[in-house]
């Protein structure tokens, strides 16, 4: 029994992973209940009709010898068995006996050797009988103990039953009311009928379970084959073939939703990929400028023996250098932070014109040293306080990224200016500006992308790393 559980569990298992066996046994199977159940109704239909028509055959033989035993003088004269062998001969499967009250043998057909202890208790009266006999009118004469039975002699052979009362004339005082009528139908025939049809109906179940079976294998190979094509894509795909795409047009109406989802992953793959693969660039140059000259100055500082104020002008000349280091690193950190959306915000509510005012002259300097101007103005309704619910840390951060690269892009004598404006229903906007060159239509959908530069050759490599945009957009997208 363990061994059966455990097999039945391995393949319950082997099911649940392969969608083709799903597919192929969900067809099989409604293919082979179909089959089924259809032939399963006919069957029962056919034996519903088969058992009609042979209550028909009793019933009006009934109603036959209704009529013959109006003779008073039938059952004195022996006329009783000429009549039973009568039908018999008439019809070979039909057999006749004619019982008094107590059940006591009158007369027989020939062939009648129905045991009498198999007879039921409640004769049907003759009196009920139809004028004119049809199945419709047999279901309507069906009495709580039913009209006819099936019984199975010792020999196995099967007879359809019905025990019938039918009046007699009464000619003498002594003479009987009423006769028991046994009519007995050979029913073994029509049960070897049906024992064919069910072999018939096993043979044919087995072969529509076969054929379901191949037609379903067939169809769930078909159904299967993007969901393999996607398989493949995905084995073929690696850093040097980013460029492998499905052919959605040869994909099912079902599955080309699913085919270009796939697709634009793959696209959006590639790009990251690309993008990664020319900030890994970008980063050793950034990288590799101070370094070089933290490594130069140090040789040179070691070339011979040096006083402690010469060691501490080395020192103080590499601070420069170390701090781009720590910004850059410090900006990979946060990039890789910002993309767990779990973090934790402290939003508080900041009035939104000291907040410029505050950062506009902490930038002062360093656009004065550029030549630049830097000017900043509020707009909005004297009455209708300008307030920004934000994490203030992340604000100030995301706002001097973008005055950051404002003054380092803006034409040399211009201004950047950074406006506040408020709205009647609470919102507020902060925009910054400058009159620097214009950035290519293009590249409006990118510049906020992670490590995306507008300038291939990275000409201003040693001035940036590329991430002060998409800082400023993912600080942003914490705030949801």
């Amino acid at each position: 029994m363990s061994r059966l559980r455990q097999a039945l569990a391995r393949w319950r298992a082997a099911l649940r992973g392969s969608m083709t066996a799903q597919i192929w046994l969900a067809i099989t199977l409604m293919a082979t209940l179909l089959v089924a159940g259809s032939s399963t109704l006919v069957l029962r239909l056919s034996k519903r009709e088969l058992g009609d028509v042979a209550d028909v055959v009793l019933l009006a033989n009934l109603a036959y010898l209704q009529q013959e035993l109006t003779d008073e003088h039938l059952l004195t004269s022996g006329g009783a068995t000429e009549l039973a062998n009568r039908l018999e001969s008439q019809l070979g499967s039909l057999h006749v006996a004619l019982l008094d009250e107590q059940r006591r043998l009158i007369a027989a057909s020939d062939q009648f050797a129905l045991p009498l202890k198999l007879l039921p208790r409640q004769p049907f009266s003759a009196v009920l009988l139809p004028k004119r006999i049809t199945t419709d009118k047999v279901r309507r004469l069906q009495q709580p103990g039913g009209l006819t039975h099936d019984v199975t002699t010792a020999d196995g052979r099967i007879f359809r039953l019905l025990l019938g009362r039918v009046a007699l004339p009464a000619a003498q005082p002594d003479a009987p009311d009423s006769v028991l009528v046994v009519l007995a139908l050979d029913a073994t025939p029509a049960r070897e009928l049906t024992t064919r049809s069910l072999t018939v109906i096993g043979a044919a179940l087995l072969l529509s379970a076969l054929t379901a079976g191949m037609v379903g294998m067939r169809l769930a190979r078909r159904i299967t084959v993007a969901a393999h094509r996607l398989g493949a894509a995905a084995g073929r795909i690696s850093g040097d073939a980013l460029g492998e795409r499905l052919a959605v047009a040869e994909l099912p109406l079902e599955l080309r939703d699913t085919g270009e989802a796939f697709n634009h992953m793959l696209d959006r793959l590639q790009s990251s990929f690309n993008r990664l693969s020319e900030f890994t660039s970008d980063m050793a140059h950034d990288l590799r400028t101070p370094i070089n000259n933290l490594l130069g100055e140090a040789q040179v500082a070691l070339s011979r023996p040096r006083s402690a104020l010469e060691y501490r002008a080395v020192l103080e000349s590499a601070v420069e250098d170390y701090e781009r280091l720590t910004r850059l690193i410090e900006n990979m950190l946060f990039l890789a932070r910002a993309d767990d959306r779990q973090a934790r915000l402290q939003r508080e509510w900041i009035d939104a014109p000291s907040f410029c005012q505050r950062v506009g002259e902490y930038f002062e300097p360093l656009a004065e040293d550029r030549g630049l101007r830097l000017l900043w103005d509020w707009h909005g309704a004297p009455d209708q306080p300008a307030q920004i619910w934000a994490d203030r840390g992340l604000l100030i951060r995301a706002v001097a990224n973008l005055i950051d690269n404002a003054l380092r892009y803006a034409e040399p004598g211009s201004t950047v200016r950074m406006t506040v404006t408020g709205s009647a229903q609470g919102a507020t906007r902060l925009a910054v500006r400058n009159s620097g060159p214009a950035i290519p239509e293009v590249y409006h959908r990118k510049i906020f992308e992670r490590l995306f530069r507008v300038d291939p050759a990275r000409e201003r490599s040693a001035e940036g790393s590329g991430l002060g945009l998409d800082i400023g957009r993912s600080e942003l997208d914490l705030h949801g």
